[in-house]
């Protein structure tokens, strides 16, 4: 082969080479940027609805911190019905409670997706009795004692007979009156010729005795669960000083058990050995929830900022359940809200119980479920039934 053939055959060689490098750096060695094919308004529509859905699963995945899942709300409304002095059923599955008509109703409780609703509502077909204040349940038995304040303060007082259906109304001369345990006889204190005694009776007063003379003419009363005391301090004391005082049903034992400072309001604990009560700063009007052991004569402050109106004890007779108002007091035009607490009256371990920062609870007439999972209570806001979730 001559050098002329030899020369033509490597150039072919070379252009051949050169060809498939240009192609192969084309294909894998240009621009890393994509070219975007044109696509139809229904294919853009589409990506854009997958890459949305990729950006909504990536931001699930890591939620920015205004975005969280809002605090479940603890606190619960049964009912929009203005309630008073709710109660509940014996066998614990239902709500009794008066309208501010005086209408009686009772609703069973059931449990609607991990919540408490009330159904089958029903109207209690009794005499219908007008500007009830509060009714004065017994611990035992179907009867009721409705009270009434007038515009002075000055209460009275009727007793339901629920085998008959009917009001009696009980003496003007009671001036204070309380339940025993059995349901079927009353405590009460009356007042004659300005001359106070203590006495028991049937609820309609009748076969009354007297137990003993009181000391003063404005005593209020509270007898303790088991029906071996009865607690009683003045109620319209102009001292310094209001004491609680201690005497027994049979008025053989009388004692002085607080005697230092202005002190109203009691509550005894379910087993009848305690109690709390109110201590007063009469320059603030300021409450403070205090504790009294009967047995040790052990007082202390629960430092509770709050009255025992809006305190309830748990049925282990340690624990307490506290409304406290966040600042303001109850019912007045500064009160906010209730915060709400569970405390230990012997170590005084306190915690603070989620509810709600959407509604304004005044919690009045407090009570638990027979489970102890729930905390009832009415609202003197707007009169509602509320509970509050306690399993949190």
């Amino acid at each position: 082969m001559n050098k002329k053939a030899i020369a033509i055959l490597g150039a072919i060689f070379l252009l051949i080479v050169g060809t498939l490098g240009f192609l192969i750096y084309s294909k894998y060695g240009g621009s890393k940027t994509p070219v975007t094919p044109p696509v139809t308004q229904g294919e853009s529509n589409n990506n854009n609805n997958a890459n949305n859905n990729q950006d909504n699963q990536n931001n699930q995945n890591n939620p920015p911190a205004e975005q969280q899942s809002p605090v479940a709300e603890y606190l619960v409304k049964l009912t929009s019905d203005q309630v008073m002095s709710p109660i509940l059923f014996y066998n614990g599955d239902g709500i009794t409670y008066f309208d501010k008509q005086g209408k009686l109703y009772q609703s069973n409780l059931e449990d609607s997706g991990g919540k408490l609703q009330l159904a089958r509502k029903k109207e209690l077909s009794i005499e219908t009795r007008s500007n009830i204040s509060r009714i004065l349940w017994p611990k035992k038995g179907d009867d009721f004692i409705a009270e009434f304040t007038d515009s002075s303060g000055k209460k009275s007082w009727s007793y339901f007979k629920s085998s008959e259906g009917s009001f009696t109304d009980l003496p003007s001369q009671i001036i204070s009156v309380d339940w025993m345990p059995a349901g079927n006889q009353i405590m009460y204190v009356w007042l004659e010729n300005n001359k106070a005694t203590l006495n028991i009776s049937d609820p309609d007063s009748k076969n009354w005795k007297e137990i003993s003379e009181m000391w003063e003419t404005d005593d209020v009363i509270s007898v303790s669960p088991d029906g071996l005391n009865i607690l009683y301090y003045r109620k319209n004391s102009g001292e310094d000083s209001n004491a609680i005082n201690l005497t027994s049903p049979d008025g053989k034992m009388w004692k002085s058990l607080v005697k230092d400072g202005y002190n109203s309001g009691v509550l005894w604990s379910p087993d009848g050995k305690k109690f709390l009560f109110n201590k007063i700063d009469k320059a603030t009007q300021k409450y403070q929830t205090w504790f009294y052991d009967l047995l040790t004569g052990e007082t202390k402050n629960l430092n509770l900022a709050t009255n025992v109106e809006k305190v309830l004890w748990g049925k282990d007779s340690q624990t307490v359940y506290a409304a406290v108002p966040k600042s303001g007091s109850s019912g007045s035009d500064s009160f906010s809200a209730d915060a709400f607490y569970k405390l230990n009256t012997q170590t005084l371990e306190k915690t603070e119980l989620k509810s709600s920062e959407s509604v304004t609870v005044d919690a009045r007439d407090m009570f638990l479920s027979s489970d102890l999972s729930k905390l009832f209570l009415r609202n003197a806001q707007d009169g509602g039934l509320y509970y509050l979730d306690l399993n949190q």
